[in-house]
């Protein structure tokens, strides 16, 4: 390992939190890892903070492993002492920084501080795989569990989950468990465990939030609950639904027609209706407010002393209440 920085960009953040995991696991080891490990978002570290952590000497352990995310909303002091500490980095630390960022999004504001962190940084991007890349994926995730996928059960679970990475790795990992010793999963596998389970019944969630049905919406949320659907999955299923509604929004704006979302997102003409349908009733200020509800949900629900249920139960009436609104 040569160079000790590094840069992570692209949207596509499964991808991007796997190699996280790689690149820490290669740089740390044993019980003493953690002691190690320090981990800032951007708008919790300060100058001073940053410099204790990078410049820190590693406990019993060759290499400290430091990791900034969301750098793109680092104020303009913590850039500054990111970039001089670039320049001359400490030899004993690894620094990873993250942004949902592509290069073609970083604008000329925050172009400087990109451009000089990569300067003296090993830059990857990780972008949305498409088809061909995103069937390859899955097939290598079943082989590194000992398994094989067919064609068909890759193709009903793209219909099923999109492409949303995040929730097919998660898809593929219950599938594994789910076939057991048999080798291959198959289309039939995917259908018993996902059918109308996730995707689907979440579509019509997103509907009955988008129309301030918050009864409606807590009986559909009461269903997940009792097929034991995970609440890390309903809150990922909800966000991949509202990121595809705000496609749809953008590209309303743009004039588009149906027969052209349709095309663009992938939607059968029955869901891009419906799609069309629920954005007229929601403002694009609501969608983008509820990503901030889903990502403190998502948080919530990894405090072990929070109740999962009573969090998504909330998570569906706050969202319920903007689409009253609308």
């Amino acid at each position: 390992m040569h160079n000790p920085i590094y840069v992570f960009l692209g949207r596509e953040n499964a991808l991007k939190e796997e190699a996280l995991t790689d690149l820490k696991r290669e740089v740390l080891s044993g019980a003493d890892a953690d002691l190690n490990y320090t981990l800032f978002y951007a708008d919790q570290i300060e100058p001073r903070e940053f410099q204790d952590a990078v410049n820190t000497q590693p406990f019993l352990s060759p290499k400290r492993f430091v990791v900034i995310k969301d750098i793109e909303q680092l104020p303009e002091p913590v850039q500054d002492s990111i970039t001089n500490y670039c320049k001359n980095p400490s030899e004993k630390t690894v620094l990873v920084m993250t942004s949902d960022l592509e290069p073609k999004d970083i604008g000329p504001r925050k172009g400087d501080f990109f451009s000089s962190i990569s300067r003296y940084a090993t830059t990857q991007v990780f972008e949305r795989l498409k088809e061909d890349k995103l069937i390859h994926y899955l097939k290598e995730r079943a082989a590194s569990n000992k398994k094989t996928i067919s064609d068909e059960a890759i193709s009903l679970l793209m219909e099923k989950l999109g492409d949303d990475l995040a929730n097919i790795k998660g898809a593929i990992e219950e599938l594994v468990t789910y076939v057991g010793a048999r080798h291959n999963i198959e289309k039939d596998d995917v259908e018993a465990l996902i059918g109308k389970s996730l995707e689907e019944t979440v579509f019509t969630l997103t509907g009955a939030v988008c129309r301030g049905q918050a009864s409606r919406s807590l009986s559909i949320l009461s269903s997940l609950f009792r097929e034991s659907v995970r609440p890390e999955n309903i809150i990922g299923a909800i966000g991949a639904e509202l990121r595809r509604l705000m496609k749809v929004k953008h590209l309303m704006a743009q004039g588009k027609n149906q027969w052209h979302i349709q095309s663009e997102l992938r939607l059968s003409q029955q869901a891009a209706s419906e799609a069309m349908s629920m954005v007229k009733r929601i403002k694009l200020d609501d969608i983008k407010k509820s990503f901030d509800y889903l990502l403190k949900a998502d948080r919530d629900c990894k405090n072990r002393d929070l109740d999962k249920r009573v969090i998504l139960e909330s998570l569906i009436v706050r969202l319920s209440d903007l689409g009253e609104l609308a």
